[in-house]
């Protein structure tokens, strides 16, 4: 039994730290961009389409669960189109009270209209700041390198994979990380709205390591980072994300709660603990990926009673048909969460941010009195 209703959770002032563009689309969104531009979709109504991308009854793993975007990446490849799903997502996250919202996506895969890569940043940036001139939101960006890029994931990869022969898959993937690592950390001088960098993709196979001068060269523009880890393998990811990347946040860590016990990796435990690392935890995409085998054995409890720091987000808000108030109420239904973890939670992720210091520090000021009152208050 939930200890607070859907109701007042909508309520609550709250933050999504994980929440991806292209997983993140209205079903509507999509069939309009493709009427638009004369783009055949492998269905082409609402319930037949939303029965592809939706993961409702999950899937075999984190790679399966991925091939989804293979249907939402086909509309999102003109500046329109991207203008358009970040300023959506933001009126979404902003109309269940997310008061801030950092989205990521990876530039890379947005290239099949040869649209300047830069201008692919600035449309996503655009529509964030639309959103936040028009509701109480504000927005960060977080910039994605992409693990691995095989010759079919677009026209851009198949030409570089032509022309670039020499490289292999892996050495051209390090390459083009580096690339928009570098983009990046130009564009940020200009646009504060870019607040980080990630690495995403496949998890398995490609250690967060082998980016490492991708990270150098954000960790050297003092720009935030956080990477995928801890959701397609083991806690032994998430040590080379902090080991060798210098990550500030990761994104899932689900499986950091193997090394608890673990003789060899319980210090990375306390690590974390003490080091106060924020875990980005998406509760139903984890679930869906198979990262746990149901939501009850989700670690998200453990987490909170040895006091590591988490946040509670989204993932893919449309391919998980989730929203952050979903997110809490299935994590309360499922656990004995009391209104103070509630409380602690929510606070966690406003500390989490990348915000700047003072920036962080006044919504922080704005929003606690809010939540005591609402949670705490007799009346």
């Amino acid at each position: 039994m939930a200890v607070v209703s859907r109701q007042l959770l909508e309520k609550l002032p709250k933050t999504d730290l994980h929440c991806h563009l292209d997983g993140s689309m209205r079903i509507s969104t999509i069939l309009s961009l493709a009427e638009s531009y004369k783009i055949r979709l492998p269905a082409d109504n609402e319930d037949d389409l939303k029965k592809l991308i939706v993961m409702d009854k999950g899937c075999s793993s984190l790679e399966a669960y991925l091939k989804v975007f293979d249907v939402t990446l086909l509309v999102l490849q003109t500046d329109e189109a991207l203008e358009r799903a970040a300023f959506e997502l933001a009126e979404d996250a902003a109309k269940e009270n997310v008061r801030y919202l950092e989205v990521r996506f990876a530039p890379i895969l947005h290239t099949n209209s040869l649209l300047p890569f830069e201008k692919i940043f600035e449309s996503v940036i655009a529509g964030l700041l639309r959103a936040e001139k028009r509701y109480k939101i504000k927005t960060g960006l977080l910039v994605c390198g992409m693990r691995n890029f095989p010759s079919d994931i677009s026209h851009m990869a198949r030409r570089l994979h032509d022309r670039l022969y020499t490289f292999s898959d892996r050495e051209l993937s390090q390459q083009l990380a580096l690339h928009t690592a570098k983009v990046t950390t130009r564009l940020a001088q200009n646009f504060p709205t870019i607040v980080g960098f990630d690495i995403a993709g496949p998890e398995n196979g490609y250690p967060a390591k082998d980016f490492y001068e991708a990270f150098q060269e954000i960790i050297n523009s003092h720009l935030s980072i956080t990477i995928h880890a801890g959701e397609g393998y083991g806690p032994e990811s998430i040590e080379q994300a902090v080991k060798y990347c210098h990550a500030h946040r990761i994104g899932h860590g689900t499986r950091l709660i193997e090394a608890k016990d673990d003789s060899k990796l319980r210090t990375l435990y306390r690590y974390f603990k003490d080091k106060r690392i924020p875990l980005e935890i998406c509760i139903t995409s984890n679930v869906q990926t198979g990262a746990v085998p149901n939501i009850q054995k989700h670690p998200i409890k453990t987490f909170l009673e040895d006091k590591v720091r988490c946040t509670i987000c989204t993932d893919n808000r449309l391919v998980s048909d989730t929203s952050v108030t979903d997110e809490y109420l299935r994590m309360m239904e499922a656990f004995d969460v009391s209104k103070e973890d509630l409380y602690k939670l929510i606070i966690y992720g406003f500390e989490s941010t990348f915000l700047p210091y003072e920036e962080k520090e006044s919504i922080l000021r704005e929003v606690e009195p809010i939540l005591k009152r609402e949670l705490f208050s007799e009346n």
